[in-house]
Formats: structure tokens, sequence, C-alpha cells
């Protein structure tokens, strides 16, 4: 082989070392924060043993309800699920759940409800509770929002 071949297939193999080289050195953080981050809420998760299912005196214990044990993030699924929220009076929404949070924002919701950090592998958002209420003041709309 000629020594310009050569030195052309040595060329080509260091660029393509390099090349390799660099996306594993640029993407070894984002994998080691990418798995920091998976196992964080891995763990964060793992508090709502327990708590999965809706307990009204759960649900409005200040302590409980959090940081860092979220239980109405961990119970709201149950609630929607299994307690009609529809149709319900506001006076028997508050009876179940409590008072409503303050407005943060969800306008044309007349009742909110904070629960936690958004369940997703990176939470930079919270999870709320968010229901409109009809003219005779009876639940229309709940739903699940993220602020």
């Amino acid at each position: 082989m000629p020594p310009a071949a050569k030195n052309s297939k040595s060329k080509r193999r260091l660029l393509i070392a390099l090349a390799v080289g660099g996306v594993l050195v640029t993407s070894f953080p984002f994998v080691v924060v990418g798995g920091l981050l998976a196992q964080t809420n891995w763990k964060q998760w793992q508090h709502c043993r327990g708590y999965t299912q809706f307990n009204p005196t759960q649900w409005n214990d200040p302590k409980l309800s959090t940081d860092p044990t979220y239980v109405r993030l961990c119970m709201v699924d149950d609630l929607l699920a299994k307690y009609l929220l529809l149709g319900r009076p506001q006076a028997g929404v508050i009876e179940l759940l409590g008072p409503p949070d303050p407005q943060n924002g969800f306008v044309g919701y007349d009742m909110v409800y904070m629960l936690g950090p958004e369940r997703s592998f990176i939470s930079i958002d919270y999870e709320w509770l968010v229901i409109k209420l009809d003219g005779a003041g009876h639940v229309n709309d709940a739903e699940l929002m993220t602020d």
C-alpha cells in the first residue's frame, strides 16, 4: 500500500476516534445527571406507599400535605376515580377536601388544591387539583393541572 494511502487511512481513523470520544465525553454529564434525577424521582415516590387511597383526614393534615410527604399527590388519582366530585355542591367539596388554596393563576377555576411536585422524570412544576363550579355552585369540572 502506498504511504499516502496509509496516511489517509490513519487520518480517517483518528478523526473517527476523536468524534466518538467527543460524543462520549460530552454526553457523560447528561447520563450521570439523568441517572441521579431518576434515582431521586424514584425515592420521591416511595413515600406514597400507604397513602395511595384517599383519606380525608390525611388529605387535610397540614404536616402530611406539604413537603416532603405530599400525600395529596399520592391520593388524588384515587380521589378522582372513586369519589364523584362532578355535581357535588361547593360545601360538599369543602367538607371532603377542606378549604381550597388561594388562587395561583388558574383563571376560570373556582377552587384550587396544591398537590405537590409534578409526577414526571424531571419535576419542575407543581400539580394542582382545579375545580370549576356551575351557576348553582356545583362542581362542573375537576382536573389536574401543572403550573
